[in-house]
């Protein structure tokens, strides 16, 4: 039994064109293999399917006979209804079929490409004739209110655009050389169906057909605090979509969460896949959030070790005591630590398990206390030098 091209493109019987190009564009879109590289080969047969349902339907002769004899009758070669014995589609000898003789019909790379061509236009894929540096301009990706630094609405935004011919073009089609039986290892859309023939020295179209996406990266600033405990940072991004039923883009609203994880480092990347702007037989953009570190007015960061510089009177590094160091914890708490060693300029006291957490493992790096020894302005007189001597003989 043939298949029910009303039901693969989900129309009633008595759809009108207008009905079959708005289920075709929806469909194509949702079907192109550029769109679902972790599903080649069934995208790239419900796309021909969808092409071929809608090429039988938006056709009066050819769904004539496939309403009357379905669609064995249709590649059978049986002529319409009513025509004249001996004909083949449409009352021609010969038939009309996609581009061949013989009465059965078929789909061929004419039709294909007039299907494609004439409801996405031959520039869909960056533009006909060569995808040229002076095609038009093309949004890439921008940001929405609070851009990806502060959230507020004077926050930054950041866009950046690219020319049609960044996409390398559909360099004039050459006849798309047998668009739907090519061979698996052969490059862009054109390989993945075959080959777009001689005309793609752009390769937009013709590109691998699981091509990386385009990665639009945004600065994602952090405080030492928030890298240490770990938060939940949301962002919003306005970004562009394909509307499936007129094939325009349409700017979209979409707030994004950020798990921070405690430990992350400065240049951590976190990825959100697809969901830069789309473009016509692109992959959907990645948005890629890059860690960018606050300066901290007490800390510094040295893998997972955490570094303050401290200065003390000459008699507490004499005379010992302890020092007081606030730490990162979301919950105040304050690090008593006792100096037990005369503290030299340049001593540093390392403090174990209390630095940055490690991303992976949770284990703390440590806290690492370089002292710097705040000497006297004025000399001693006399009687304080031998003072000071009589207290320090024995300790050098």
């Amino acid at each position: 039994m043939g298949r029910n091209f009303y039901e693969i493109l989900g129309v009633q019987k008595d759809a009108k064109e207008e009905d079959l190009k708005k289920a075709y564009r929806k469909l194509a879109l949702k079907w192109h293999p550029d769109r679902n590289r972790d599903k080649v080969e069934e995208a790239t047969e419900k796309f021909k399917e969808v092409s071929e349902a809608y090429d039988v339907l938006s056709d009066p002769e050819k769904r004539q006979v496939y309403d009357a004899y379905g669609e064995e009758g249709l590649k059978g070669g049986a002529p319409p209804p009513g025509a004249a014995e001996g004909a083949g589609f449409a009352g021609f000898p010969g038939g009309m079929g996609g581009g061949g003789g013989g009465g059965a019909y078929h789909m061929d790379d004419e039709t294909a490409r007039r299907i494609f061509e004439g409801l996405f236009g031959s520039g869909m894929f960056g533009g006909g004739g060569g995808g040229g540096a002076g095609g038009p301009r093309v949004r890439v990706f921008q940001t929405g209110p609070g851009g990806a630094g502060g959230g507020g609405a004077g926050g930054p935004r950041f866009s950046r655009f690219r020319t049609a011919g960044d996409f390398g073009g559909m360099g004039g089609m050459g006849g798309m050389g047998g668009m739907f039986g090519g061979d698996e290892d052969e490059e862009g859309l054109g390989g993945m169906f075959g080959g777009m023939g001689g005309g793609m020295p752009g390769g937009g179209y013709g590109r691998r057909a699981a091509m990386e996406p385009q990665k639009v990266e945004v600065p994602l600033s952090l405080t030492l605090e928030e890298l240490y405990n770990g938060c939940v940072k949301r962002r919003k991004v306005t970004r562009n979509i394909v509307d499936a039923a007129s094939s325009k883009a349409l700017p979209v609203e979409e707030t994004l969460e950020i798990s921070v994880k405690p430990g992350w480092k400065e240049g951590t990347r976190i990825t959100f896949a697809g969901k830069g702007d789309e473009l016509p037989g692109q992959p959907a953009q990645d948005i890629v959030f890059v860690v960018r570190q606050k300066p901290h007015p007490t800390f510094t960061r040295e893998g997972d070790d955490l570094v303050t510089q401290m200065r003390i009177p000459l008699s507490k590094a004499l005379g010992g005591g302890s020092v007081d160091v606030h730490t990162l914890d979301s919950q105040p708490r304050i690090l008593r630590v006792p100096l037990r060693e005369v503290v030299r300029p340049g001593y540093e006291r390392v403090v174990a398990g209390e630095g940055m957490p490690n991303s992976k493992t949770g284990v703390k790096g440590n806290l690492r206390i370089r002292f710097d020894v705040a000497f006297p302005r004025q000399q001693l007189n006399e009687q304080e030098r031998q003072q000071l001597e009589e207290l320090l003989k024995g300790k050098m």
